[in-house]
């Protein structure tokens, strides 16, 4: 029968029709090392168990709230290995001889009972040990040959003939220890199973089809620091330095879509006994430690795969029967014996260094397992869709099969009822009451179908050989009864007869003698022909085993190209993540010029509008200052025509006196200071300070005054055509209310202003005063005064009053636009004698005797009447 290959019969995951099924989980409490110490869980019934929390913990409400949790079943303290495994594990075993797959794990913190659940002691055997017992009990009888299954390393199987698995089992249990010297092994070491006698369980499975041939795989492999190693693959032996440390495995996917660990060692074994060997050889390389809280915590999550592997027996040819699709001529069916590693705390297990690392990776991978359910269960009570993330994690991509539907999950929570480990507790039970809403599908069992086959003629056995035997070695003897001694007839023909015998006797050794040799030539032949095949079969293996080389530098080169892979998945998201970073920030960029342009676009439309309105205004301000020169002008002429007037009438008066006419010839009078007698300071009203900077009425004023007026308005900031010069930005709009005449000063006076007493002071009705100016100070002032003192050339204390409005800027803060200034003198009166305002003819040098001079003396002292008892105010 030539060899054929099969593989797992593809299962309808998201078929129509398909059934669908919860996640099971089942709570187990360990027993307690002291029975005196306070617990935080008990179990109410088989279904039912509460969880206390401590004495000191205290809810949100401020009462003590006891949790109330229900899973598939309750096992208590009390509760046996074998019934946890008939609960558990008997229907996963009942399932995988029907063809269908199994996860069983066992979950908690660390020193709960998990690994004692799954491998137990030798007279209390787990559920590793119970499944072996109880699969090779169902079996027996009905196991193929060894080698007749054969592992393609691309998770499916292939089916020799017998030669085929004669010639493998010769290459690899028989060759190896005639012509290799085995390895240093390090000792066959059972531990405590194989150093005592263990307790098997009788349990078998009843409801088997006999019409199949059965043959069991094992593997086992573990995920320590997110890595997949394989425990039972044979390390190379270098005599300098020993075993050199296991490589890492990758998964793969099949052609079903099925995960599996890539060139994983799966051992064919045909009774317990080499279950356990293998099973026991796996338990001594895991990765254990010693922590606070346990002795020998695993630091790693072990995975102990068993997988079954059937076909249909012809039963007229006691082969493996036809079938239709010769892709379903075998099922293979797998159950997966997880232990995981348990959840930790730093603080209580005084991890440090690798033993803290490994606890990050164990936490980080369980994380990510209830990540992965939480997903599972959102998704299919909204339909939403969402990416589950089994790569995440080595355990979840592993698994992502059984998750998705491939077979039945159940799920043994192992819980330490410690009051001490209420806060760790708390989140187990969480996790495990959210994986009961998780569904999975139903798995369905596999059927063969098998063809008619037509009737064989069995070989002929060995009876069927003796008549022909018989026949071959001549006639029969006659009757050899003789009447008397002298029954001649009798006697010669019994001679005759040997004689016959005789000669053929002599034919058939000459016969015997030319086929012995016959035999023997082809005895020879088929001896030369089997050291040829010999010789040809050593050639083939060593090209098999230049192919093996060949194929593992090509798979370390795959896994190189892999890890390259993996680098560049992985900078290449860290690119995408900074692209995505960077254009983020080119939006929020964008964003703020666009921002910025239409504020700019804003603020250039309030500045036309703004200088809209101050060329408007300013052009009112022209208008303004046109009609104020236009009425100053007027009133100078007025005042010429009145100063010609009484010129006029002084002329007509001397002319008209009789007394003799003197003609003086003056000169042009000279500049004078002009005070009152005594300590007394000109100062202006408030009205005339108001008044700076709107339109005057027009009223008569010396040339002095005009020209004051004007110098101090020049020296303002005002130009030929009045615009002003590095005028403060301020809002133009901005118009202080008048209607309640509530003006407040702001009077700034420096440290050290001397206070001078005197009886006219500038009269301020609302006003602030200020030794040093504050922001706080300009917010609620309209008019602003600065006091400024300084000693004159003449020796004298000179005090200025710089005057201006505060108005406020565009920006919010405060302008002062200054508009006057006046200085303030104090000097001696001197001799308080009275004497005449006008002029007197001794105050001039030469003669008095020029009409035209005189006049305009008098008129002159005319202008000082109207003016006396004034003070004298300098405008700057």
């Amino acid at each position: 029968m030539p060899p054929q290959r099969g593989k797992t019969p593809k299962k309808n995951k998201n078929g129509s029709g398909s059934q669908t099924e919860p996640v099971e989980v089942y709570c187990r409490i360990r027993p307690l090392d002291n029975p005196d110490d306070p617990v935080c869980l008990k179990a109410v019934n088989t279904n039912t168990c509460i969880l206390t929390p401590q004495e000191n913990a205290i809810a949100r409400n401020g009462q003590v709230k006891e949790l109330q949790y229900q899973f598939q079943y309750v096992f208590d303290e009390y509760t046996s290995q074998k019934a946890v495994y008939d609960y558990v594990a008997m229907p996963l075993m009942e399932d995988l001889i029907k063809g269908k797959n199994g996860l069983l794990f066992t979950y908690g913190i660390t020193s709960s009972g998990k690994t004692y659940t799954m491998t137990g002691t030798p007279d209390d055997q787990g559920l590793m040990p119970r499944c072996l017992d109880v699969l090779f009990n169902s079996i027996s009888g009905l196991q193929a040959k060894k080698y007749v299954f054969k592992p393609d390393r691309m998770n499916g199987f292939e089916i020799q003939t017998d030669a085929d698995a004669m010639m493998e089992r010769q290459r690899r249990e028989i060759l190896p220890g005639l012509t290799t010297p085995k390895t240093p092994g390090r000792g066959r070491n059972h531990g405590e199973f194989g150093e005592h006698g263990r307790m098997s369980d009788p349990t078998r499975v009843e409801d088997i089809d006999e019409g199949n041939i059965y043959a069991v795989f094992v593997s086992y492999i573990e995920i320590y620091n997110n890595y997949v190693y394989d425990l039972l693959e044979e390390l190379p032996h270098d005599p300098i330095t020993g075993y050199k440390p296991p490589q890492s495995k990758i998964l793969r996917t099949d052609s079903n879509d099925n995960m599996y660990v890539m060139n994983c060692v799966e051992v064919e074994i045909k009774s317990p006994q080499e279950a356990f060997e293998v099973l026991y050889k796996g338990q001594k390389r895991r990765k254990v430690a010693h922590t606070a809280l346990n002795a020998e915590s695993s630091r790693s999550h072990s995975i102990f795969n068993i997988r079954l592997v059937q076909a249909p027996l012809d039963a007229n040819t006691d082969m493996i029967a036809q079938v239709q699709d010769q892709e379903k001529n075998i099922c293979v069916s797998q159950l997966s014996l997880v232990d995981l590693a348990g959840s930790e705390r730093t603080n209580r297990t005084k991890n440090t260094g690798e033993r803290m690392k490994e606890a990050g990776n164990i936490n980080q991978s369980l994380m990510v397992l209830r990540n992965c359910l939480e997903l599972l269960r959102e998704n299919q009570k909204t339909g939403l869709g969402k990416l589950v993330p089994y790569r995440d994690s080595k355990l979840t991509h592993l698994f992502k099969n059984y998750f998705d539907g491939d077979g039945k999950v159940r799920m043994v929570v192992c819980v330490n009822p410690k009051a001490i480990e209420y806060d760790e507790t708390i989140h187990v039970m969480k996790f495990a009451e959210m994986t009961q809403e998780v569904l999975v599908t139903k798995s369905q069992q596999v059927k063969f179908e098998i063809l008619e086959a037509p009737m064989i003629k069995k070989p002929p056995v060995i009876e069927d050989y003796i008549p022909m035997m018989t026949y071959s070695l001549g006639p029969t003897f006659p009757s050899l009864e003789v009447l008397h001694c002298r029954d001649e007839y009798t006697l010669d023909q019994l001679s005759d007869f040997l004689d016959e015998r005789n000669r053929l006797k002599e034919n058939l050794m000459i016969d015997f003698n030319r086929k012995q040799d016959q035999f023997r030539a082809q005895l020879v032949k088929i001896e030369k022909e089997y050291n040829e095949m010999k010789s040809r079969s050593h050639e083939s293996q060593s090209v098999l085993e230049k192919r093996e080389s060949y194929i593992q530098k090509l798979e370390s080169r795959l896994r190189s190209l892999e890890k390259r892979q993996d680098e560049t998945s992985r900078q290449f998201k860290e690119c995408e993540r900074e692209r995505r970073e960077l254009e983020s920030k080119l939006q929020d960029k964008n964003m703020k010029i666009r921002q910025e342009k239409t504020e700019k676009d804003r603020l250039r439309s309030d500045f036309r509008n703004r200088l809209e309105h101050n060329n408007q205004q300013w052009e009112k301000n022209l208008q303004k200052e046109r009609n104020k020169i236009e009425n100053e002008l007027e009133g100078q002429i007025n005042e010429k025509q009145h100063k010609l007037n009484m010129l006029r009438h002084i002329v007509n008066t001397e002319t008209d006196s009789d007394t003799p006419t003197a003609r003086f010839r003056t000169p042009a009078p000279k500049a004078r200071t002009y005070t009152t007698p005594g300590k007394i300071m000109s100062a202006r009203s408030e009205t005339d300070m108001s008044s700076v900077g709107k339109n005057p009425v027009p009223t008569p004023r010396s040339r002095t005054q005009t020209a004051t007026v004007t110098s101090a308005r020049s020296m303002h900031g005002l130009n030929k055509v009045g615009t002003p010069k590095n005028t403060p930005q301020y809002n133009p709009r901005h118009r202080r209310s008048r209607s309640s005449n509530a003006e407040i000063w702001l009077d700034h006076r420096p440290p050290g202003s001397v206070e001078l007493g005197t009886v006219l002071q500038p009269k301020l009705k609302k006003k602030k005063s200020v030794s040093k100016l504050e922001v706080k100070d300009t917010k609620e002032a309209t008019k602003y005064i600065l006091t400024h003192q300084d000693i004159d050339s003449a020796g004298e204390l000179e005090t200025k009053l710089i005057k201006g409005n505060m108005l406020p800027t565009a920006g919010g803060g405060t302008a002062v636009v200054f508009n006057d200034v006046e200085t303030l003198k104090q000097i001696s009166p001197g001799s308080r004698k009275r004497r005449s305002s006008c002029p007197q003819p001794t105050d001039y040098d030469g003669d008095w005797t020029d009409v035209e001079d005189r006049c305009g003396i008098a008129i002159e002292g005319h202008s000082r009447k109207r003016s006396r008892g004034t003070e004298k105010v300098s405008r700057v």
